[in-house]
């Protein structure tokens, strides 16, 4: 059985808004041997589609306020009222229908808010052709919040922009916060949290959303105060399940994962699983996780495939983890990260193909040389969970912290492989919707090894102010110059290519030893450049 840990060997420097220290970590770079070879186009800025003065106004609880299907994305955010006590004028939902290039923008609300976290899944299979929207409510009048209300959405005749906009029984009774939700057919299931008193509450409807049953998750066997919101899933045959986690006291302040499952559509509810307890325990004694740094999926027989962000008194970085389900066991697998806390990824999210292949995406510290940029990673299985193949970084994030990173997967099942296609919104202004894909994943014949690999040639010393890159398959390249100091001092290529080899020039610098750094979707390579005038 093989798995996907990172590596002592390169030094990562952090930098970003949510880590107020640096952390020196280490993170293996390039794809592990395997199977897969990938081409793909990186996420690229298009149209902007509005000025975020908070990150609340797109970080949902399941972390995704954005859906997308080919080249059609669908966000959902906060619109800026100017007003310092309810910052946004309303929550709007966004089309686009060419990847990101252009928008058409709808109100779902016209209240002035303070937070409203919202989220946005777009069901394979339910009552609705479009996606379902949800998003809380929270008033601030002179100074203190105001009890809360939950609403769902959806197009009524997609993609019109004609929405059936519900607001969810007893939610402003609840103070409810933080929605998460899924849809099959005609059945809803949303979750939502009182954040004051640590409650789930959850609302199940069996008729697309005219009529709704409310309840409270019952969590007397869980100890402490703290309750972040479930994420609900529908699978076969009358099964939800969902994962969550509470504060529990090993002796130390444990923000910990639990999963808890219902057979009759969500009406009733097992008591929560500790998945810490159920497969040995906590990994090391510390915060662990918190909201927005989980996601999962349901495969085949209802098998729960769970990503986890872990930290060790960090609640942003930290390792990545699988759980899965096997005949009736708890499993969990270090996917990335030094198994120990350190603060090296974040907020995974996990995708599953119509086969059961499964896409797992993170975001990292691919460390090359002087660079401290993000980047995302792209992790995938073919055999349901059992093992892994990194296939490293697959695009860039945005220079700052990257608060609101999230990436909603949809991937379609080729003859050719897969078709993996995502969408985020960066937390800088403005805020970006981007396109990640098509992203085309392909199996390569047993035993077989491209003929070329990722390189970088220098004839030093250089006085042509030229190099070469290759690269064995069509796909992303970044190369990037570095002075002796570390200090980045131009990016000499960035963006799509094709296989062989690629020659790039360097700017008039002045004379003096420089460092080269190759990022690709194949791997990376170092060269060091000696520049003579």
């Amino acid at each position: 059985m093989k798995r996907v840990v990172s590596v002592v060997g390169l030094m990562v420097l952090m930098v970003g808004l949510a880590a107020a220290a640096n952390y020196q970590t280490q993170r293996a770079l390039g794809k592990a041997e395997g199977s897969w070879e990938a081409t793909g186009s990186r996420l690229v800025p298009t149209d902007t589609i509005g000025q975020i003065p908070d990150i609340r106004a797109f970080l949902g609880s399941p972390g995704k306020n954005t859906a997308i299907k080919g080249d059609t994305v669908v966000v959902i955010f906060g619109e800026p009222s100017g007003d310092a006590a309810n910052i946004f004028l309303n929550v709007k939902a966004a089309y686009s229908f060419d990847g990101g290039q252009t928008w058409q923008l709808y109100d779902l609300s016209t209240n002035s808010v303070r937070r409203i976290y919202p989220g946005v899944i777009w069901p394979k299979n339910w009552a609705h052709s479009g996606p379902l929207f949800f998003w809380h409510e929270a008033a601030n009048v002179g100074g203190a919040y105001q009890p809360s209300v939950v609403k769902v959405a959806w197009d009524l005749l997609w993609p019109s922009g004609l929405f059936n906009v519900v607001e969810l029984p007893y939610s402003q009774d609840w103070d409810c916060w933080l929605p998460s939700a899924d849809a099959s057919g005609d059945t809803i299931v949303v979750f939502a949290v009182n954040i004051w008193f640590g409650r789930s509450f959850y609302w199940v409807s069996f008729d697309g959303g005219n009529s709704w049953f409310a309840d409270t998750l019952l969590t007397e066997a869980v100890t402490g105060g703290w309750n972040d919101t479930p994420i609900p899933r529908i699978g076969e045959n009358g099964y939800v399940g969902a994962i969550t986690d509470y504060y529990v006291d090993y002796g130390w302040d444990a923000i910990t994962p639990f999963y808890v499952e219902s057979n009759d559509g969500g009406m009733t509810w097992s008591e929560p699983v500790n998945l810490w307890d159920e497969t040995g325990g906590p990994p090391y004694d510390t915060a662990g996780g918190w909201w927005y740094v989980y996601d999962w999926v349901l495969g085949a027989n209802n098998t729960p495939h769970i990503v986890w962000k872990f930290g060790a008194g960090n609640l942003e970085y930290g390792d990545v983890w699988y759980f899965t389900r096997q005949n009736g066991s708890w499993s969990r697998t270090l996917l990335v990260g030094e198994g120990d806390g350190t603060p090296v990824a974040t907020q995974p999210t996990i995708g599953i193909a119509d086969d059961g292949a499964l896409f797992v995406t993170y975001k990292a510290f691919f460390i090359s040389g002087a660079d401290t940029l993000p980047h995302i990673g792209l992790l995938t299985s073919l055999d349901n969970g059992a093992t892994w193949e990194d296939q490293g970084a697959v695009g860039e994030v945005d220079e700052l912290e990257e608060e609101a990173f999230e990436l909603p997967v949809y991937i379609e099942t080729t003859a050719d492989g897969y078709m993996f296609h995502g969408a985020y919104t960066d937390n800088a202004n403005p805020v970006y919707a981007l396109h990640f894909g098509p992203y085309t994943v392909g199996v390569a014949e047993e035993g077989t090894q491209p003929e070329t690999e990722v390189a970088l040639r220098v004839s030093n010393p250089l006085r042509n102010g030229r190099l070469v890159f290759t690269l064995p398959q069509p796909g992303y390249a970044e190369v990037t110059l570095y002075d002796a100091t570390g200090r980045r001092v131009a990016t000499l290529f960035r963006g799509l290519t094709s296989a062989g080899d690629h020659q790039v020039r360097i700017p008039n610098v002045a004379e003096g030893v420089y460092l080269v750094t190759l990022r690709s979707s194949h791997g990376n390579a170092t060269a060091k450049v000696v520049v003579l005038r």
